[in-house]
């Protein structure tokens, strides 16, 4: 049987094969190259537009953070404009984690003429050829490996032959929509869809959207400016954000009878406006009407059932699309979702809408090791929200705490649970580490 470094060097594995052998692989790799210490990273399986560490070696348990390599440095954009290795000395800026190394052999992996990774490797000496071209070749394997995923898999054609969202055309069903109704929002350019919370309100939105003006581009709103001269403005701002396209508003049973009354003129206008898709929380009575917005909400109004009413078969289909999407999200395209994970996702007292089953999928991606997620590997009690906000969103509050509840998580399972190796990779101090995961929920 060959050993990690060769299967590696000689074998053919694939790239999820790859980032298990590489850790293994890689001190073999520094020693042939005579490195003192180094690092191999590889893009982020749980965000594409991100690196993360694949293999190290001489670093010790708290492992070190190169800060001239962060994005956007200088050195960062040689690394990601260079087509080879090239040696970069010991100076005040190019900080080393060994006493007596002299700088550092730099390498991007690159595929179709884009860096997909690096390789650094601490040297006590200048680069020589031989070093150079080690480096270079073990870089090429790498990208090649990596090339062999970059075909789609059969989990995106099963996806794609599905339909272009049949999650959302689930819940169409479920709310009864029927046809008339999208001619309807056609013409009249404004439909209401009721639900619980996080009953597929949004994602409804959106696939009504998709089939009906395919191309045009949504803007979601989610709470409206108090002034009526404000929300006038804001309204001619949007349109223009959205090209006169689809504005999903949120919690329309909060509005004011001064905004009703905007959006109701608003909707009225015969020419140059959005469409307008209101969402509204069902059972809760609104704060003020205005009967001409309330009527217009009536006229066209879907009702959406909460999450404990759906059949086990309905809930069983919208666990894949949203499985085949978070892969997607993440760059997981590898993995599977075992028939008992299913079972146990649609049976787990801590789902309670859709959202809930999003989070726990989600928990269940970012921390898989293995090709296929079986019910052992997900979360009993309920998972915390860890999704990237919609980018049509303007809510810059909830994009703020997703994304650093994302990258946390994703530093938590780096670097195991190490807050000194985690702080240091997020560029923060181990206080501010620890105010973060107390105050997201995460401690």
């Amino acid at each position: 049987m060959l050993s990690a470094p060769e299967e590696f060097i000689w074998g053919n594995p694939n790239p999820k094969e790859l980032r298990i052998l590489l850790p293994l692989a890689f001190p073999e790799c520094l020693r042939l190259i005579e490195g003192l210490a180094g690092l191999a990273a590889l893009v982020s399986e749980s965000d594409p537009s991100s690196l993360e560490e694949a293999g190290s070696w001489g670093y010790g348990e708290d492992g070190f953070f190169y800060p001239f390599l962060t994005k956007g440095s200088q050195i960062r954009s040689r690394l990601e404009g260079s087509k080879s290795p090239f040696f970069l000395p010991r100076s005040g800026e190019v900080e080393l984690f060994r006493e007596d190394s002299l700088g550092c052999l730099l390498s991007p992996v690159l595929l179709d003429g884009k860096m997909f990774g690096f390789f650094l490797i601490e040297l006590p000496n200048e680069a020589e050829e031989s070093q150079i071209l080690l480096l270079h070749l073990l870089c090429q394997k790498v990208a090649g490996l990596l090339k062999k995923g970059s075909e789609p898999s059969a989990v995106y054609r099963t996806f794609e032959d599905i339909g272009p969202d049949p999650l959302g055309e689930l819940v169409f069903r479920l709310g009864n929509g029927k046809n008339s109704q999208l001619e309807k929002f056609k013409e009249s350019r404004s439909i209401c869809i009721s639900g619980p919370a996080s009953s597929g309100k949004k994602t409804l939105a959106k696939w009504i959207q998709k089939r009906e003006f395919p191309g045009r581009p949504i803007l979601t709103v989610s709470i409206l400016p108090e002034q009526a001269s404000k929300l006038e403005k804001a309204l001619i701002d949007w349109e223009k954000m959205a090209e006169s396209g689809t504005l999903i508003l949120e919690n329309s049973e909060n509005y004011s009878l001064a905004q009703q009354r905007i959006l109701f003129e608003y909707s009225q206008r015969k020419s140059g406006k959005s469409r307008l898709i209101f969402l509204e929380n069902s059972g809760k009575k609104p704060a003020e009407e205005f009967l001409y917005f309330r009527s217009l909400l009536a006229e066209n109004r879907l009702e959406l059932p909460a999450w404990k009413d759906w059949a086990k078969s309905d809930k069983i289909a919208a666990v894949q699309p949203i499985f085949q999407e978070v892969c997607e999200l993440h760059g997981r395209p590898d993995l599977a979702l075992s028939g008992d994970a299913i079972e146990s996702l649609v049976e787990n007292a801590s789902c309670q809408n859709l959202e809930d089953l999003r989070n726990a999928i989600e928990e269940a991606v970012l921390n898989s090791g293995s090709g296929e997620i079986r019910n052992s590997d997900l979360k009993k009690e309920g998972s915390k929200g860890i999704s990237l906000p919609d980018p049509e969103d303007l809510d810059l509050r909830k994009a703020v705490e997703a994304v650093e509840r994302q990258k946390i998580l994703l530093a938590d399972k780096l670097f195991g649970g190490n807050q000194i190796r985690m702080a240091k990779a997020l560029g923060i101090s181990r206080g501010s580490l620890q105010y973060k995961l107390k105050n997201l929920g995460l401690g």
